[in-house]
């Protein structure tokens, strides 16, 4: 088995401050932002309308992890449906991660129970990681959950821009 030793994500393309650099005071919420990203991967307060922050971007780095380990996401088969994978995506953290590292649960429970400006504890999200990536290096991933199967990686969706730079 060929095995990468480590995976780079980058994309900086819509970064915003999450901070005012003046007063150093965490953006102020909206909720009719408009859609910034590729639908299947935008968290549920992001699709919801609010301003996204470190919370939206870990849901999303949830997502991609899902996706990459999967190589689908449970709403991946419903196309141009905003509302459908907005339901879709309020199934439990249990049911998101099934075949995953045991662990991976929490990351995404945590990350579900962020607020708005909360800053997230990274060293717990790095630990959490770290016991999955542990988990599947000696075989130890959940007996009740599927073995993880080498995914065949879609890169087919477009993301959503808006008038927003």
């Amino acid at each position: 088995m060929v095995r990468a030793e480590t995976v780079f994500l980058i994309d900086f393309g819509l970064a915003q401050l999450f901070r005012n650099p003046a007063t150093y005071l965490h953006v102020p919420l909206s909720t009719d932002s408009p859609d910034i990203g590729t639908l299947p991967f935008l968290s549920v307060n992001s699709q919801r309308g609010s301003t996204q922050s470190r919370r939206d971007d870990l849901e999303s780095l949830a997502y991609t992890i899902i996706y990459s380990a999967r190589g689908d996401l449970p709403w991946m088969s419903i196309r141009a449906d905003r509302e459908k994978i907005l339901h879709m995506k309020s199934i439990t953290a249990g049911e998101l991660c099934e075949g995953l590292p045991t662990p991976f649960c929490k990351f995404v429970s945590y990350v579900r129970s962020l607020g708005f400006d909360k800053k997230p504890d990274y060293q717990y999200l790095h630990s959490i990681l770290s016991q999955c990536s542990l988990a599947t290096e000696t075989g130890h991933l959940d007996e009740q959950r599927p073995s993880l199967a080498r995914p065949r990686v879609k890169s087919d969706y477009t993301p959503i821009f808006s008038d927003r730079v």
